[in-house]
């Protein structure tokens, strides 16, 4: 067979993973996919992909199936992934799913739904001991982590680690729930491997392993980036039926629910943002300080912003049903502007930032300072404004562009994130993002994100590419952003190779 896949046997595959695991792949994902499947023709015998294709069919090929499965799936992870989201797991979410379990006498469960090698739900362990410390009564606590992935799951009841996951850990986290094995790698210790079970799970084919209402927290992460949104739809579907009347859905930093489910509202909690169901009512502001524990039996929460549920939809849309505000040019807030501002608006909406921010709209405020080179001012405005409001993608986007133009591409990089995840349709966002990981050195992040960016970039108005982007016209900026992703991939292997 062939290291290249001809369209049509590339359509089989990506028709039988779509199938089989819901998995979606584009073009980017070819090549790989190529020399994929050649390993697996020549290792089975088969004549080609049609063929191998039939094969998996077979009533004995689980084991290839598996393969197949394993091969294609990244399994890239580390202890602690994502710290503004761990903190908030330790500060505010757990306290709140430990506190209720205690005062209720019961079982507090967390779902780590495609947890890969383990690393995820041994760090959801950890903070759990650690926040169980804090309550006056500890309750029963038990994490499940499960995976499509056979391969993933094997390292995962080894418990064993070494390198990259372990270097990228919590050092004192490593010092207290990792042991030094005599060969020099980590294992993790018994009081978080008891906490802890592995089952193998597929999320789109398999029911959830819990009964209705039987989970406080579900953590999947980086998982729903290979799903479509169909796909996506339906596995939260599901989700919303095994969270317990106040669960907490977390997703990864790039992942969103805007325009794909109305069953949660999203929440702005210390550094990071998590679902729960629309019946919970956040009650009051998380703490600021870095050294203050939410109290352990209800953490603090939002304040509202604007509307009676102090949350916006998962749909992008208000309780109210007035469009909550994005970054690509069709929310209320946006269409109120003008000009090369970071939030997209074109020449055809209505009134300029200038008279805007005379009027009191503070991110006009702050779109007037970004449009008039005043990036300093910009950035102190747009950080105002998420004081209050923190889900406001526009105010995250001015304040990622700002420091970006300012030079400080490492500190934009967080509010570019939130921006994306706000409003994951806004490609400028998303090619800002992809510019401020590139600069800041973070190769393996940037590809993705440059992949997201020529994906949404053709949704945009192009005269918001035109003035944005160095007037660059938008099939040029869409092919550049393939070009760069296929560079920051090639320099990451390279590394990754030691080349």
């Amino acid at each position: 067979m062939s290291r290249t896949l001809s369209a049509a046997d590339f359509q089989l595959l990506r028709d039988y993973l779509r199938a089989t695991a819901g998995l979606e792949f584009d073009e980017s994902r070819r090549a790989g996919l190529a020399a994929i499947l050649h390993d697996r023709v020549q290792a089975t015998g088969t004549t080609d992909v049609a063929d191998y294709l039939r094969m998996l069919d077979r009533p004995d090929a689980a084991s290839e199936r598996q393969r197949l499965l394993d091969a294609v799936t990244i399994q890239e992870t580390h202890f602690h992934r994502a710290r503004p989201q761990i903190e908030s797991l330790r500060r505010n979410i757990l306290p709140d799913v430990l506190g209720r379990a205690a005062s209720q006498g019961r079982e507090a469960v967390v779902w780590s739904a495609g947890c890969s090698t383990g690393e995820e739900p041994f760090t959801l362990a950890m903070l759990m001991l650690e926040v169980a410390e804090t309550l006056p009564n500890r309750p029963r606590m038990r994490v499940v982590g499960t995976d499509v992935s056979s391969a993933a799951l094997q390292i995962a009841r080894a418990a064993t680690y070494t390198g990259r996951t372990v270097d990228l850990a919590e050092t004192a986290a490593v010092e207290r729930w990792l042991r030094r094995d005599s060969d020099g790698a980590y294992v993790v210790r018994d009081e978080v491997r008891d906490l802890v079970e592995f089952a193998h799970h597929n999320l789109v084919t398999d029911p959830p392993p819990f009964p209705d209402g039987g989970v406080d927290l579900i953590v999947c992460r980086h998982v729903t980036i290979y799903f479509s949104r169909e796909t996506t739809r339906a596995l939260v579907s599901r989700f919303r039926d095994v969270l317990g009347s106040s669960g907490w859905l977390l997703m990864g930093p790039a992942e969103s629910l805007w325009q794909v489910s109305d069953a949660f509202a999203l929440h702005s909690v210390g550094e990071a943002f998590a679902y729960r169901s629309h019946r919970i009512a956040p009650t009051a502001r998380p703490p600021r300080s870095a050294h203050h524990r939410a109290p352990a039996s209800a953490p603090a929460l939002p304040a509202p912003r604007r509307q009676a549920s102090g949350s916006v939809p998962a749909n992008g849309r208000t309780a109210g049903g007035r469009a909550a505000a994005t970054t690509n040019g069709s929310s209320a807030r946006t269409k109120a502007t003008t000009g090369p501002a970071p939030g997209g608006a074109s020449e055809r909406t209505a009134g300029r930032p200038a008279a805007r921010a005379r009027q009191g709209d503070p991110v006009a405020a702050a779109q007037a300072a970004f449009d008039a080179g005043g990036y300093d001012e910009a950035a102190r405005l747009a950080a105002q404004v998420l004081v209050d409001d923190p889900v406001s993608a526009l105010a995250h986007l001015i304040l990622g562009h700002a420091r970006l133009n300012k030079g400080e591409a490492a500190s934009a990089v967080e509010p570019l994130q939130r921006a994306v995840f706000l409003d994951p349709l806004a490609g400028h966002a998303h090619f800002l993002l992809a510019v401020a990981l590139s600069a800041a050195g973070r190769s393996e992040q940037a590809a993705p994100a440059y992949r997201a960016a020529a994906n949404t970039l053709p949704g945009v108005p192009e005269e918001t590419v035109r003035r944005l982007l160095d007037g660059r016209r938008l099939q040029e900026l869409v092919q550049l952003c393939h070009r760069l992703a296929d560079d920051a991939e090639t320099g990451t292997e390279s590394i990754r190779r030691g080349a």
